[in-house]
């Protein structure tokens, strides 16, 4: 039996999580948006920023140009300890790391808190959201350490991402949503008293 091809994006364990974002495994068919999202992340449409676990994605295709946001979710302080241990001295993680936590089932898959986009689509795969995946994948395939960035690594062995009880008086970290669904309104004084109070503005 001959090998196919080494896959386009995600052919590290490491990029392969961020493309199973773009396809997920429990979907009933493929997007139809996805070939014209790696089109376009093949192509160098898609200009990323990456701030610890947030990303940002400026995507350009002929005249317009989206901004797709996505924002991690940090690993647990239990699989960060697991994956110190198989690092070592090294600070590059390798594909057979990445198998041996998920033998010994030390492995969290990545997830998104966050993601959106500024384009009318709506959902949270549109093909913004999609092109800075799978351009993302690609850059994780390239450095694999950035998968590590992109879900608090270091904040998680220390304690500071997770495993810790929100205090309910502080600030929010987290980054305030950029739209507030419509719901979170209350339409019967909205025009004489504006938004209502606990509404992050």
């Amino acid at each position: 039996m001959t090998a196919g091809p080494p896959a386009e994006f995600g052919f590290s364990r490491w990029g392969a999580e961020i493309v199973r974002l773009a396809e997920p495994i429990s979907t009933r068919s493929p997007n139809p948006l996805a070939p014209r999202a790696r089109s376009v992340a093949r192509n160098g449409g898609v200009t990323l920023t990456v701030d610890g676990r947030s990303v940002s994605g400026l995507v350009q295709r002929g005249g317009e140009a989206s901004v797709a946001h996505l924002e991690f979710g940090p690993m647990t302080s239990a699989t960060a300890s697991a994956l110190r241990e198989l690092l070592g001295a090294s600070t590059e993680p390798t594909d057979d790391m990445y198998h041996r936590l998920v033998e010994a089932a030390a492995w969290s898959p990545a997830g998104l808190d966050v993601a959106d986009c500024s384009c009318r689509a709506r959902g949270d795969r549109c093909l913004h959201i999609l092109a800075t995946l799978y351009a993302l994948a690609a850059a994780v395939d390239r450095e694999p350490a950035l998968a590590l960035r992109l879900r608090d690594f270091e904040g998680s062995l220390d304690g500071s991402s997770v495993d810790a009880a929100p205090d309910p008086d502080a600030p929010s970290s987290r980054i305030p949503p950029r739209w507030s669904a419509l719901t979170a309104f209350d339409v019967r004084d909205y025009w004489q008293s504006g938004p209502r109070a606990d509404l992050p503005r």
